[in-house]
């Protein structure tokens, strides 16, 4: 939810009046609190490049667009009316009292501010309007994001003059087509699809996707069961499994299952399965492939065969640090540093003296050739695998602490990056770094960093933070998490969140640090392990807030080949 301070900041750009004291209430928050005001220049820059790109004519770049405030087609018609009463009505009309506006005040303030951040967009030449392939794919939120784009290889989308995803989009509900090439995506509860053109697919909702035409395989991880596939009256139904589905133009459907189980139905004109059939990959003699043709209103077994499209590689790139990077660091002065150059013994050394290793449980490797940049690899794994600080950490709350790491997820999952419980090996939780997912269990934006703050410790509830941008698999992200005082605050790729005020009341207690796991505690389920997959580097704890200026110095400095677009 967006912070009241900015939009009210925002409505007072958008030319709305405020009392005096509230104005000068906005305006000291925008003068002291560098986070805030990057927030509000974040806002209108993002916004306003978008209006840009998308408008044929130069004008002022209008928020309320993007906001929903902007006049709507009642307001317009209202207008009208109103103005042809005016004119048939002859009889003076008394003026409203005109009153100081504070509102046009604050907004030159605000004007001056945003001049510096380029939203002013005047071309320079003759006015041309830009070529409609060239706009950029509509921006959509988590919230209502159903996939995301994860690898394009030769797509060639249809039709031509319409915009189009690239990779790290998310895509709405909606109907995608292309004619050649292959597309890697991730639906928000972790599904992986793999489309090959000639292809002609609709998302529907989290767990439907309707396939008219085309190549599809689907990979469905534990929790996001009860995926379906559907064709021309035809469904396939996952129970758990990774599966191959083919759709030919006249609606014939072919079902195949690699792994798992999987249920394959004939539809009626209302959707009533008429007739089904039940494939099993573990079973010797069960049936492993199908075909339905909705024209003569069969399915039957067939043969497995190979012509179904296998999985699309995904490869994680290294994290290219600059030289000065290390130096960044220890001149922000961690309490601790873990680089993840070396492992010996189950312990990953300290880069600051004197200070505690990180120990390794289960099957952790390092990874990246030894004379290049190495990182940690969290692998799939049953195994209970995690790294925790030998001894304990105690936070600072005064004026704060913060947790700063670069990761790479090969997943939208729901998974956790750092966590730290106190007494040591419970699920008493004072803080908490993750990625997220959509999923039946949580109320938490998919797609995105976490940052959970927990006071008391306990199990439940806390404040929370949410990153404005998805995380991408397979692309490394800069996070900080931090408490500054009597706020939580969360930056992701040099990026801050609305900061979220916290209780000031702690005390000090010792915690225990933990990498990649939620718990220690043995088992597994959504509320003791949420193991990451993926790669993580760059650890480092320190015993006060970081400014604003080092954590985007220290983003530069890693970023390289994987700025955000």
């Amino acid at each position: 939810m967006m912070d009241s301070d900015l939009r009210d900041l925002l409505s007072v750009w958008l030319g709305k009046d405020l009392d005096a004291a509230r104005g000068a209430e906005l305006l000291v928050r925008l003068r002291e609190d560098e986070v805030f005001r990057q927030a509000f220049i974040d806002e209108i820059d993002m916004l306003g490049r978008l209006k840009a790109a998308q408008s044929a004519e130069p004008r002022w770049l209008r928020l309320e667009d993007e906001l929903g405030w902007g006049t709507t087609k009642q307001a317009m018609r209202a207008t009208h009316e109103n103005g042809v009463a005016q004119q048939r009505d002859d009889s003076p009309r008394p003026r409203p009292p005109r009153r100081r506006s504070w509102g046009r005040a604050m907004a030159a303030a605000l004007l001056l501010l945003a001049a510096g951040s380029a939203i002013w967009y005047w071309p320079r030449g003759p006015r041309t309007a830009p070529a409609t392939a060239n706009r950029p794919f509509p921006k959509v939120d988590a919230l209502t994001g159903l996939a995301m784009v994860l690898k394009l290889d030769g797509v060639g989308w249809e039709p031509t003059d319409e915009p189009h995803p690239a990779e790290g989009d998310l895509l709405p509900a909606g109907r995608y087509r292309f004619g050649s090439g292959r597309a890697t995506l991730s639906m928000l509860t972790g599904v992986l699809l793999f489309v090959e053109g000639p292809a002609d697919v609709e998302l529907l909702s989290a767990d439907k996707v309707l396939c008219r035409q085309g190549r599809l395989r689907a990979r469905v991880p534990a929790g996001a069961e009860g995926f379906q596939v559907s064709g021309p009256s035809s469904v396939l139904v996952d129970l758990g499994t990774e599966f191959g589905v083919n759709v030919e133009a006249d609606g014939k459907m072919q079902g195949r299952i690699f792994e798992g189980k999987l249920e394959a139905a004939l539809l009626s004109a209302t959707g009533i399965p008429l007739r089904s059939y039940s494939l099993n990959s573990t079973k010797a003699n069960a049936t492993k492939a199908v075909e339905i043709n909705p024209q003569d209103g069969h399915i039957t077994a067939i043969t497995a065969s190979e012509d179904f499209i296998s999985s699309s590689v995904l490869t994680a790139p290294a994290l290219t640090l600059e030289a000065g990077y290390p130096a960044a660091i220890l001149r922000s002065r961690p309490w601790g540093y873990w680089r993840f150059e070396s492992l010996a013994d189950g312990a990953i050394p300290n880069e600051i003296p004197e200070r505690p290793p990180l120990h390794a449980t289960g099957p952790i490797r390092l990874a990246g050739p030894p004379d290049q940049n190495r990182c940690v690899e969290f692998r799939a794994n049953q195994d209970p695998q995690f790294l925790t600080l030998q001894g304990i950490w105690h936070p600072t709350w005064r004026p704060g602490y913060a947790v700063e790491l670069w990761c790479l997820s090969e997943a939208i999952s729901h998974t956790t990056l750092a966590s730290m419980v106190t007494p040591a090996d419970t699920d008493h939780h004072v803080f908490l770094m993750e990625l997220t997912s959509r999923n039946r269990l949580t109320l938490h934006k998919p797609a995105s960093v976490r940052f959970l703050h927990r006071w008391p410790p306990g199990w439940e509830g806390g404040d929370n933070a949410y990153s404005q941008d998805p995380y991408v698999p397979y692309r490394w992200h800069h996070v900080v998490s931090q408490i500054n005082g009597d706020r939580m605050e969360l930056f992701v790729d040099g990026k801050p969140t609305s900061p979220l005020s916290i209780s000031a009341e702690h005390s000090e207690l010792p915690c225990q640090f933990i990498l990649g796991r939620l718990t220690t505690q043995p088992g597994s389920g959504i509320s003791i392990d949420r193991p990451f997959v993926g790669r993580m580097d760059e650890v480092a704890l320190y015993e006060r807030p970081l400014t604003v200026e080092e954590i985007r110095e220290h983003h530069r400095l890693g970023a390289g080949q994987f700025r955000q677009r």
